[in-house]
C-alpha cells in the first residue's frame, strides 16, 4: 500500500517578481511526503532429493516471509533569476528524509536448517541542490547548463543472502549542457545535449543464488554515463509531421567496482542500450467540418545491451515498427494500430538463472506482432 501527497506554492506564472529594471525574479517551494507498506510471503516447494539427496522427503522453503515500512518527506525550494529579458539563473535545493523498518524472516518446514530473521530499521537523508543557467539567443533559440546532485536512499531486501539484508545510500552528480531551438515560424525545432553522470555507490539488482528465480539490492562502487542526445522534428507542409531522435550513453562501471563479489571495472552497466533512435511520419487531413483522418508510422531502434553487469551475454541491437491509423471529431475517436509490423524477435530482459538453461539465464521475450482496434469518447 502507498500514500503520496505533495504540497506546492509558487510565485505568478506569467507574472514575474521585479527586483529591478533589468532583473525579476520567480520562485517555488513544496514538500513531498509518502508512506509505503510492502509485505511478501514467498514459499518454494521441492520435492524429496532435489535440496539434498539426504532430504528424502518434501521441503517448503518460505523465503522470504517480509514486511517493509517507509515513511519519507522532501521538502523542497527553487528561486529563478532573470537579466534583462536573455539570462534565466536557477538554484534549487531539496533536502531528502526516509524511515525505513523491516521484518525479514526466512524458515523451512519442516525446519531442516535454522530460521533466520531480520528485525531492524535505519534512517537515510541526504541535501541534494542544483544550478542551471539559460541564455536565450532569440526567442525562440536557448542555451543551457545544469548541474545537480542526485540521491536515492538504501533500504533493506525483502529476500537476500545472508549479510545483503540491507544496502545503503547512492549518490550521483549530474551535469548536462545543450540548445534547443525552434525557425521558421515553428515549423522546425532542432534540441541537442551532451551530458555525464558521475555514481557514487551505484544501487544494482543482483540474482539471489539461495533462491532461484528472486533478486535482491546491492551497491557497487561507482560508474559513469557519459552521452548525447539529438531531436528533431518539422512539418514541411500543413497536417504533416516529420520526427527523429537519436541518443547514446555509454554507461560503465568505475574500476574497482564489484557486483555480486566480481570485479566488473569498466564493464557496461546491464540494460542500458549503446544508443537509441527512432524516426517516424504522420499526416492529419480534415475530411469534414467536424472530423479529421490520421496516419503515423515509426520505427524504433535500440542498440545492443547486456543482461548482467559482468556483461556475460546480452541482446544484439534491433528495430521496431509502429503503425496507426483513425479518424477522430472533438468527442470521438477511433482507430486502427499494429505494433512491431515486421514481428522481430528479441528478448529486452534476461537475468541469470544458472542451471535451467544452457546459457545460464532466463529471458522474457519481448511482443510479437499485435494489432487491434481501439475507440472511445473524450470528456
Amino acid at each position: 500500500m502507498q500514500f503520496t501527497e505533495e504540497f506546492h506554492l509558487a510565485s505568478a506564472q506569467n507574472a514575474p517578481i521585479p527586483l529591478s529594471d533589468s532583473v525579476t525574479m520567480r520562485w517555488q517551494a513544496g514538500v513531498f511526503v509518502f508512506t509505503q507498506d510492502y509485505d511478501q510471503n514467498a514459499v518454494n516447494s521441492f520435492s524429496p532429493f532435489v535440496l539434498s539427496t539426504s532430504i528424502s522427503f518434501p521441503v517448503n522453503q518460505t523465503s522470504p516471509q517480509s514486511t517493509l515500512n517507509d515513511r519519507g518527506l522532501g521538502p523542497y525550494g527553487q528561486v529563478t533569476w532573470t537579466f534583462l529579458k536573455k539570462l534565466d539563473v536557477s538554484a534549487a535545493v531539496r533536502a531528502d528524509r526516509e524511515h525505513k523498518e523491516a521484518n525479514l524472516n526466512t524458515f523451512y518446514s519442516p525446519p531442516i536448517a535454522p530460521a533466520v530473521a531480520v528485525v531492524s530499521q535505519k534512517d537515510f537523508g541526504d541535501v541534494s541542490p542544483q544550478v542551471a543557467v539559460a541564455y536565450h539567443l532569440a526567442p525562440h533559440q536557448t542555451l543551457y547548463v545544469t548541474v545537480a546532485r542526485g540521491f536515492k536512499a538504501g533500504g533493506f531486501n525483502p529476500a537476500s543472502p545472508a549479510g545483503s539484508e540491507a544496502y545503503g545510500e547512492e549518490h550521483s552528480w549530474n551535469y548536462e549542457g545543450g540548445v534547443k531551438t525552434s525557425w521558421l515560424g515553428d515549423r522546425l525545432s532542432i534540441s541537442a545535449a551532451v551530458f555525464h553522470i558521475d555514481w557514487q555507490d551505484l544501487q544494482v539488482n543482483l540474482p539471489n543464488p539461495a533462491v532461484p528465480g528472486q533478486f535482491y539490492v546491492a551497491n557497487a562502487a561507482g560508474a559513469t554515463s557519459d552521452g548525447g542526445e539529438l531531436e528533431v522534428q518539422a512539418r514541411p507542409m500543413a497536417g504533416l509531421d516529420l520526427f527523429g531522435g537519436f541518443g547514446n550513453a555509454d554507461a560503465r562501471f568505475a574500476s574497482g567496482s564489484q557486483s555480486g563479489g566480481v570485479s566488473v571495472g569498466g564493464n557496461r552497466i546491464s540494460n542500458s542500450p549503446a544508443y537509441t533512435a527512432d524516426v517516424g511520419v504522420q499526416y492529419s487531413r480534415a475530411i469534414s467540418s467536424r472530423s479529421t483522418a490520421y496516419g503515423r508510422a515509426e520505427v524504433v531502434r535500440y542498440g545492443d545491451l547486456f543482461y548482467d553487469d559482468a556483461n556475460t551475454t546480452g541482446q544484439s541491437g534491433y528495430s521496431l515498427t509502429n503503425f496507426r491509423a483513425g479518424v477522430r471529431t472533438a468527442r470521438l475517436f477511433a482507430e486502427l494500430w499494429i505494433r512491431n509490423a515486421f514481428d522481430t524477435r528479441y528478448i529486452p530482459v534476461a537475468f541469470a538463472y544458472p542451471g535451467l538453461a544452457p546459457s545460464g539465464f532466463i529471458g522474457e521475450s519481448g511482443a510479437p506482432r499485435t494489432f487491434g482496434l481501439r475507440a472511445g469518447v473524450m470528456f
